[in-house]
């Protein structure tokens, strides 16, 4: 193996790569059959995107074409569709990052949804995800402001977090994620009504009676169990992970 100016640290199913003088950290997804050939060779950072000019460009062409095959990534090349990295972030390469996406959409989800769900972050964290197993996607939200809905019953619940399943082409979730955002923008509330998801899951707040002095920290112990106390403005949830191998009720 070649030696290179990069480091490498392997967590999980996850790949990490770091250099001196980067001020960022690339992943990608650990597979064997191209973990030492990611290895001997040097990545740098061109606009912002890793990449190595031996192994084609960018990593994330490069990925794509080891889980979806060169002529998958050829074909729809050629067809007008780039690799769009659905959380913005050019240095996240993993497989549940990398989607194709029409050119002029990959510009329009850049001017709205990457921005919009950036600045709203503090609020809602909203992201994207695609789970290479179901080939089915994932919009996850993480409720940092006071999110509330209501039952049948008009009882209110307050959430934590939101996960909705989508066995639909990658432009509809985008559509629907990018109207979450609208919404919350206009109205500081959102509703789960007209969206194109198949199943969801709603994660609810736990109930605490904060004392004084836990009002003004970010992280709570009880009984050996660790919450992290959200709308303190000193902690939030940047993102919420997808929950892997969830199916559409149909499919099951």
């Amino acid at each position: 193996m070649k030696n290179s100016v990069n480091t490498f640290e392997i967590n999980g199913n996850t790949l990490y790569i770091m250099r001196d003088g980067w001020d960022k950290v690339v992943e990608t997804t650990y597979r064997e059959d191209y973990v030492d050939e990611i290895k001997s060779h040097v990545w740098s950072l061109k606009k912002g995107y890793p990449y190595n000019a031996t192994l084609g460009g960018g990593l994330h062409r490069y990925i794509m074409e080891k889980w979806y095959g060169k002529e998958m990534l050829e074909e729809m090349t050629k067809k007008g569709y780039v690799v769009d990295h659905m959380n913005n972030n050019h240095c996240d390469c993993r497989i549940s990052n990398l989607e194709f996406l029409k050119h002029n959409r990959n510009v329009a989800k850049g001017q709205y949804f990457d921005k919009e769900s950036a600045l709203m972050r503090h609020d809602i964290a909203v992201s994207l995800f695609k789970d290479f197993t179901t080939n089915c996607y994932q919009v996850t939200i993480g409720c940092n402001a006071n999110i509330v809905m209501k039952d049948s019953n008009e009882k209110i619940h307050y959430i934590n977090a939101i996960k909705l399943l989508y066995d639909c082409p990658y432009p509809s979730v985008v559509l629907d994620a990018e109207q979450i955002l609208t919404q919350y923008d206009e109205t500081k509330q959102f509703s789960l009504e007209n969206m194109r998801c198949c199943d969801k899951r709603i994660i609810e707040s736990v109930p605490l009676q904060l004392t004084e002095d836990e009002q003004n920290r970010s992280i709570v112990v009880r009984d050996g169990k660790t919450y992290l106390i959200l709308g303190t403005e000193k902690a939030f949830l940047h993102t919420v992970g997808y929950d892997e191998g969830w199916t559409p009720p149909s499919k099951k």
